[in-house]
């Protein structure tokens, strides 16, 4: 049995034809799903669409979406492929797949998708033995690695790339679709969710694998972007990966290992009194900036989007902490404009503690636009919100406007004068020196075709750091 995974060109890369690479990235997700299946026996082939467009010749084809707005990317890439070859079987995957339910899976994919997150489908569909899919936690990633060629694979390693480490999340945030702790709004029942790490042993043989590839291309560094949404919340378990961390930079002298990742200012801070020994080792292992969630300003905003755990204080301290005590570059995760939260009054403190934290630490902006309704998350599945998922599932082209760095629009801010107000604060926060965010616009529904060309024609090349 055999089966061709594509990673679908970026949203707003110049069309293949145009013979321009798109956003290159290394697709670990992509790789990840490859590794599993090789392990369980199937042939697997691997095709990135920033590099080249796919060639296909299997029955069956697996899709990787990064997010929401790549749901249109990907129907488009079905509905092409299923030109070529009628009667194909789909496997979309990607934790957007998984914040969708099965009649919103069909009535996107048709009778042919299927969720390829599920292991039962993966089972039946493919005709593997479910026991034969060995666990994320315990897969391997480099005979994937070994499918990709020398060019391709230089390509990869000469930018940033993610580096699966852990995944989930304790704490319950409104706005994120990620593994996480939350609340059912129907039901009421509570998920706990808490961070799980990876083999890492297994991300050791990675790492060195990568490492000494990259010494073949004459690099002289690997910069990762770590998959963990808060890396300081497991402290024991970050001391064990630095330290693996620590051993392959002296396996591999000549190459550097440059890492960054997310955090909550409440872990850091947790780490830094109970557990300094964690954020000592993760630094000395290459650790140099670190992704605040800060997510708005003042306590009745956090409170409203279930991050209550964010205070004033901390969030400045924790700010002042990493660049000050751990020469740590902090980063401004800004998600805010939040529409059941957000006045002039929130906005304005957001935007001048950013710009005063820019002037006094060096930190980062990344300012990004909270969009209430995103398969996952908790608008998704709340009776109030369900015009706005209508609206979404009957133009789905539409899924591109929850892009978190597409301004405000109709459909994500209904009421005008706060979209007025966030988009007003998100530009002006775009502004601020050093920010890496580019803001797009947003394809909404009922729009003309002649409207969606000149938005798609605004947001070309504007790909997110």
């Amino acid at each position: 049995m055999k089966i061709d995974l594509i990673q679908p060109r970026h949203n707003y890369a110049p069309s293949i034809e145009s013979g321009e690479q798109g956003h290159v990235y290394l697709p670990t997700a992509l790789l990840t799903v490859a590794a599993r299946l090789l392990e369980a026996g199937i042939y697997v082939g691997v095709h990135d669409e920033n590099l080249k467009e796919a060639k296909v010749n299997s029955k069956n084809v697996g899709i990787s979406l990064l997010g929401a707005p790549y749901i249109p990317e990907a129907i488009s890439l079905q509905e092409r492929l299923e030109q070529e070859a009628k009667g194909r079987n789909y496997f979309l995957g990607g934790q957007v797949i998984s914040g969708l339910s099965d009649s919103q899976l069909t009535k996107l994919f048709g009778d042919r998708g299927f969720n390829g997150n599920n292991n039962l489908v993966l089972s039946k569909q493919l005709g593997i033995d479910i026991l034969s899919l060995p666990s994320v936690e315990e897969t391997s990633l480099v005979p994937a690695y070994e499918l990709l060629d020398n060019e391709s694979m230089q390509e990869y390693l000469s930018r940033e790339f993610s580096l699966s480490v852990s995944q989930g999340c304790k704490f319950a945030c409104s706005f994120c679709a990620a593994p996480r702790s939350h609340k059912d709004p129907v039901t009421g029942i509570v998920e706990k969710n808490v961070e799980k790490y990876r083999n890492l042993e297994v991300v050791g043989q990675e790492l060195d694998y990568l490492s000494k590839r990259a010494a073949e291309f004459g690099l002289d560094k690997l910069d990762m972007y770590m998959s963990n949404l808060d890396i300081f919340q497991t402290p024991a378990e970050l001391i064990k990966f630095a330290n693996v961390v620590q051993q392959i930079r002296k396996n591999n002298p000549r190459v550097a290992l440059n890492l960054r990742a997310l955090s909550t200012v409440d872990s850091y801070l947790r780490a830094r009194e109970h557990r300094p020994d964690a954020v000592e080792a993760i630094v000395e292992a290459g650790f140099h900036t670190v992704g605040f969630g800060v997510d708005g300003w003042t306590k009745d905003v956090w409170n409203a989007v279930k991050k209550g755990h964010n205070t004033e204080e901390k969030c400045l301290e924790a700010i002042r902490s990493a660049k000050e005590d751990y020469n740590i570059t902090p980063e401004i995760l800004m998600v805010f404009g939040h529409p059941c939260a957000d006045d002039e009054y929130s906005l304005e403190q957001a935007h001048e503690v950013t710009e005063r934290v820019v002037e006094k630490y060096g930190a980062i902006p990344r300012p990004h636009v909270a969009k209430e309704v995103i398969p996952g998350n908790d608008g998704w599945v709340d009776p109030n919100k369900q015009h706005i998922v209508e609206a979404l599932m009957n133009d789905y082209g539409s899924f591109q406007g929850l892009d978190f760095a597409a301004t405000p629009s109709a459909m994500t801010h209904e009421n005008p004068i706060t979209r007025i107000l966030a988009t007003k604060y998100f530009l002006k926060m775009c502004d601020l020196p050093g920010n890496t965010t580019q803001p797009v616009l947003a394809i909404t529904p009922g729009m003309s075709d002649n409207e969606v060309r000149r938005v798609q024609e605004y947001n070309l090349g504007k790909y997110d750091r």
